[in-house]
C-alpha cells in the first residue's frame, strides 16, 4: 500500500460521518462540477506531454488549497490502492483507466477533491453526509472560484460552461444522493414507482459507484440529468426535493413491514438468515456482505432488531459496507489478495467489527 494513503484508513471520509440529515435513508450528498480550459483541447485530444504539463500547473497553482491533503498520480498506484480511492469516491474508473497523465487531489477531510484530465480538464467534487446538498455546494464554491481565478475556462455566453460530453454543458453541475432503499427494494412495485418518479423528474438512477454499476446492498445513486437551461439552485432543489420525498416513502414502507403479518414474518426470517450469515460464514463476497448488512440495517431502522432483543449499531454497519470492499479490505490486511483470500478476510473482519457471534 502507498504509505501516503495510510491515514485514510484511520477515519471515514466526510460523507460517511454520522449525524447527517435523513441519514437513515440518505447516506451522502455529492456535488460534481465539470470545467475545461478555453486554450487547450479536451483531455481525450491532449498529447501526453500537454496532459502532464496541465497536471504540473495544477499542482503549482492549487497546492495551497490542498495543503494538508494529497496529490496523487494514478499511474503510480497499485490496483488495490486505486480501488480504495474509487470506494471512497475520490477517483473514478474513467480517470484511473485514462490513457494519459492524470491527477487526483483532495483535502484532509475528503470533503472536497479534484480530478484532472478525466473526461474534462477539471472534475471538482464535494461531499456531505446525509441529505445535505446545500452544504456540499458550499464546500465546492471556494475551489470553483480558485480554479476560475487561476485558469481561463471555456464558457459560452448563451450555453454556459463547455464540456466534453454535451449532457454536462451549461452549469456543468451534477448533484447526487447515495440512498439506501431496503424496504422499497422488498416491494418491487413500490421500488419501480419510486425510480420511475425519479426518471420523470429528469433524474438519473444508478448503482453505488455510478454509471454502469450495480445497486449492491440496495444502495442507489440519484442525480440530475439536466445541466443546460437551469441554474445551480433549481438543479439542487430538484434533487433535494426528490431525496426528501423518497426518504418519506422509504420510511412509510418500513413501518408497513412491521404492521402487516406476512411482510413482517418474511423480514424476521431474512434478519435471522443475515445474522447467521455474518456470524458463521467462513467466506463472504462483497455482494453477500452488503446484502446481509442491508437487511440488518433495515431491521434496526424499522425497530425489529430491538423487538427481537438485538443491539446493533446501524452506522457501524454502514461503515463496514464500504470498509470491507476490496480496496479497503486489502489496505487493512496490508497486501493484495486473491478473491478467495479476500472473502475469508472479509468474513472474519466483519465478525470482529460487529461483535457478531
Amino acid at each position: 500500500m502507498d504509505h501516503r494513503l495510510e491515514p485514510l484508513l484511520e477515519k471515514p471520509p466526510a460523507w460517511l460521518l454520522p449525524g447527517g440529515p435523513d441519514a437513515d435513508v440518505v447516506v451522502a450528498s455529492r456535488i460534481r462540477l465539470a470545467r475545461n480550459l478555453d486554450d487547450r483541447p479536451f483531455p481525450h485530444r491532449l498529447a501526453p506531454e500537454e496532459a502532464r504539463r496541465l497536471c504540473t500547473e495544477v499542482r503549482e497553482r492549487l497546492s495551497v488549497f490542498f495543503e494538508e491533503g494529497l496529490a496523487l498520480e494514478p499511474e503510480t498506484l497499485s490496483k488495490a490502492d486505486a480501488d480504495l480511492l474509487v470506494e471512497r469516491s475520490l477517483a473514478s474508473r474513467d480517470l484511473l483507466e485514462a490513457p494519459r497523465p492524470t491527477l487526483i487531489l483532495f483535502n484532509q477531510e475528503e470533503s472536497v477533491g479534484l480530478m484532472v484530465n478525466e473526461e474534462d480538464h477539471f472534475r471538482i467534487q464535494s461531499f456531505a453526509s446525509g441529505l445535505n446538498l446545500q452544504v456540499a455546494a458550499k464546500v465546492a464554491r471556494p475551489l470553483v472560484r480558485k480554479i476560475g481565478s487561476r485558469f481561463p475556462l471555456a464558457r459560452h455566453p448563451k450555453l454556459g460552461y463547455l464540456t466534453a460530453c454535451p449532457t454536462n454543458t451549461g452549469s456543468g453541475m451534477r448533484a447526487s444522493l447515495l440512498i439506501h432503499l431496503p424496504a422499497l427494494s422488498r416491494q418491487k412495485s413500490s421500488l419501480q414507482h419510486a425510480l420511475q418518479a425519479a426518471q420523470k423528474s429528469n433524474l438519473a438512477v444508478r448503482g453505488v459507484h455510478g454509471e454502469g454499476s450495480r445497486a449492491l446492498g440496495q444502495l442507489y445513486q440519484i442525480s440530475n440529468q439536466r445541466t443546460l437551461g437551469t441554474d445551480w439552485s433549481s438543479q439542487l432543489e430538484a434533487v433535494q426535493g426528490f431525496g426528501q420525498e423518497v426518504a418519506r416513502y422509504e420510511r412509510e414502507t418500513r413501518r408497513a413491514l412491521l404492521r402487516e403479518a406476512g411482510p413482517r414474518k418474511l423480514l424476521e426470517e431474512d434478519f435471522g438468515r443475515a445474522h447467521q450469515v455474518l456470524a458463521e460464514s467462513e467466506a463472504l463476497t462483497t455482494a453477500q456482505a452488503l446484502d446481509a448488512l442491508s437487511v440488518l440495517r433495515l431491521a434496526v431502522h424499522c425497530g425489529l432488531a430491538d423487538e427481537l432483543g438485538f443491539s446493533l449499531d446501524s452506522h457501524l454497519m454502514l461503515l463496514n459496507s464500504f470498509q470491507l470492499q476490496p480496496g479497503h479490505l486489502q489496505a487493512r490486511v496490508g497486501s493484495e489478495l486473491p478473491p478467495e483470500a479476500r472473502d475469508a478476510s472479509r468474513a472474519r473482519l466483519l465478525r470482529e467489527s460487529l461483535s457478531i457471534s
